[in-house]
């Protein structure tokens, strides 16, 4: 997580966290490309962005929901 502010992924986290009847849940698709756009970071590895915003997502009680792979489009996030 150093590499990344905490304002802007707490920021991100509370965007992109949806209220589900379980609870709140963070798309890490959705939650690694508004980083990014945040922040103007295109180089870092997915993985790094995906772990420092779950890690601040687990913080904040929400789930995470892993969905950065072929095919993960498909899902619908309201």
């Amino acid at each position: 997580m150093g590499q990344f502010e905490m304002i802007d992924l707490v920021s991100v986290v509370d965007a992109c966290a949806s209220d589900r009847a379980a609870g709140h849940c963070v798309s890490m698709a959705k939650a690694v490309e508004e980083l990014r756009v945040l922040t103007g970071d295109f180089v870092s590895p997915d993985e790094a962005v995906a772990n420092a915003l779950s890690a601040v997502a687990l913080g904040r009680g929400c789930a995470v929901l892993f969905d950065e792979q072929p095919g993960a489009d498909i899902l619908l996030m309201p």
